[in-house]
């Protein structure tokens, strides 16, 4: 029976393939999974369960004595090793997945052949779920990515410019009032904007944008 030893070989493929793609500066998100490999765990975990069960059950209802209970022990350490390289295996690739997303890293066709269905399905829910909460929260830009990593909150203040100049004073969310000139730059809290970035009013600067107005204007200023 192998205690751990197939769960411990899933973990170091994952390492070398990361040292390998370092080294030729491959762009794979990650190696192939190896289905082989953690079915031979799958099975490795369910007769090590086996085992301990049957030694539990030879017992009778009666306590363990001394001369089993180091057995007992190692089928138990062995199934909770088991359990945390396959975690531990899925849980690395998933986040690559989803560092991909949010690095805006393309799965080209060769870079699906490394994954599992199951997570070629993941990866497309996520993708969904991020559109779906854009779509909730009444965003300008369905990409969620554009706003980093994290999506502005009512509350929160956000940078727009002005792309449509409004007829006089608009009362906002908050009970201020403002007039909006064609190319101003304002900085006010999202819910008060929310409304005029959907009407097409106002657009939502990006930091690179800010980042580009800001070094005009002090271009301008020299």
């Amino acid at each position: 029976m192998n205690y751990g030893h197939r769960g411990r070989d899933l973990l170091l493929e994952l390492k070398r393939a990361r040292a390998n793609d370092h080294k030729a500066s491959s762009t794979s998100v990650v190696p192939p999974y190896n289905d082989r490999l953690v079915r031979e765990c799958l099975q490795d975990l369910q007769l090590h369960i086996q085992a301990l069960q049957d030694q539990v059950d030879a017992q009778g209802g009666e306590k363990p004595s001394m001369n089993v209970r180091p057995s007992l022990v190692l089928q138990n350490a062995a199934i909770g090793r088991n359990k945390r390289c396959l975690l531990a295996y899925h849980k690395i690739r998933a986040d690559r997945l989803t560092a991909a997303y949010w690095n805006n890293t393309l799965l080209d066709a060769s870079s699906k052949t490394n994954l599992s269905p199951v997570e070629e399905e993941f990866f497309s829910s996520y993708e969904q779920i991020c559109r779906d909460y854009c779509n909730m929260l009444q965003l300008p830009n369905p990409d969620l990515r554009s706003y980093g990593n994290h999506p502005p909150q009512p509350l929160s203040k956000v940078q727009v410019q002005v792309l449509r100049s409004t007829e006089g004073p608009i009362v906002l969310e908050s009970g201020s009032t403002l007039a909006f000139q064609k190319g101003a730059v304002h900085y006010l809290a999202y819910s008060d904007v929310e409304g005029l970035l959907r009407d097409g009013t106002l657009a939502l600067l990006s930091t690179e944008e800010e980042d580009d107005l800001h070094q005009s204007n002090n271009i301008g200023r020299v």
